[in-house]
């Protein structure tokens, strides 16, 4: 499995939002279920839904950084573990990094 620092990161086609001042509620219009997000994981939600072609974790990071006052080192753990939680319930998806070639 590629490390998330290599990773490009979506949102799946068939989750739906809507924000509260609480947080948000996701919903899988295909499984039918509903998940309930505080309102720092709601916030990261957001950022990923700003991206919907797809954000590179290293953006991601940049983009919840400015939201928050963490040190980015704590910000990479737990941005990384709730990225990989929200994949095993089927709310995102981890693809490939593009690959840039330089041209000769």
């Amino acid at each position: 499995m590629k490390s998330n620092y290599d990773c490009v990161w979506n949102v799946c086609a068939s989750v739906r939002s809507t924000y509260t001042e609480d947080g948000a509620v996701l919903l899988d219009i295909e499984k039918g279920l509903c998940y309930s997000l505080n309102t720092v994981a709601a916030r990261l939600w957001n950022s990923l839904e700003e991206f919907r072609s797809g954000v590179a974790f290293s953006s991601l990071i940049d983009a919840v950084s400015r939201q928050f006052d963490v040190p980015r080192q704590q910000l990479e753990v737990d941005v990384s573990e709730h990225l990989e939680k929200l994949e095993k319930m089927g709310l995102v998806r981890r693809g490939s990094a593009p690959m840039y070639q330089q041209s000769t």
